[in-house]
C-alpha cells in the first residue's frame, strides 16, 4: 500500500511540474520542427517548445504594437524561434576582431567632403529600394 501511494505521489508531482503547452499551438509547434528540420530529445522537446511559445507570443505582441504604430517593423518566426535570447547571442555573435600590436603603424584617412554639393539631412534608404528584407548571415565571423 505504501509503495502504491509513494508511486500516486511522485505522479501528481510529475503532472504539476511538467510545463503546459497552449493546445492551439500544437500544430503550427509541428510545422515549425518539420520545416527547420528540428529533432529533440524527449527531455530537451519540453525545453524547447517552451521557448518557442515564449518567443511565439513576443512576436504576437509586437506586432499587434506594429500594427497600432509603436513599432516601425514587424517580426516573425525563423530557425532560431526555439533559442533563448541567450542562447542565440553565444551562438552567433562571436566575431572577434583582431587587434594590431601596439606600436604598429595604422593608415589613417581623413574625409573631406565636396564643397559643391548639398547633403540631405535625412535619406529613407527603404524608400529608395536599397533596403532587402533581413538575410541570416550565420555564424558570420566567426
Amino acid at each position: 500500500m505504501k509503495v502504491i501511494t509513494v508511486l500516486c505521489l511522485m505522479f501528481v508531482a510529475v503532472a504539476y511540474s511538467a510545463p503546459t503547452f497552449d493546445s492551439s499551438l500544437d500544430a503550427p509547434w509541428q510545422l515549425f520542427k518539420r520545416l527547420y528540420a528540428k529533432e529533440y530529445s524527449v527531455a530537451e522537446e519540453q525545453h524547447r517548445r517552451e521557448i518557442w511559445e515564449t518567443n511565439v507570443a513576443k512576436i504576437r505582441t509586437h506586432n499587434l504594437e506594429a500594427d497600432l504604430g509603436l513599432h516601425t517593423y514587424t517580426m516573425k518566426m525563423n530557425k532560431y524561434g526555439d533559442l533563448a535570447h541567450e542562447e542565440f547571442v553565444k551562438q552567433m555573435n562571436g566575431l572577434k576582431p583582431t587587434r594590431l600590436p601596439v606600436g604598429s603603424e595604422v593608415d589613417h584617412h581623413t574625409f573631406l567632403p565636396l564643397s559643391n554639393i548639398e547633403i540631405p539631412a535625412a535619406v529613407d534608404w527603404r524608400k529608395q529600394g536599397y533596403v532587402t528584407e533581413v538575410k541570416d548571415q550565420g555564424q558570420c565571423g566567426k
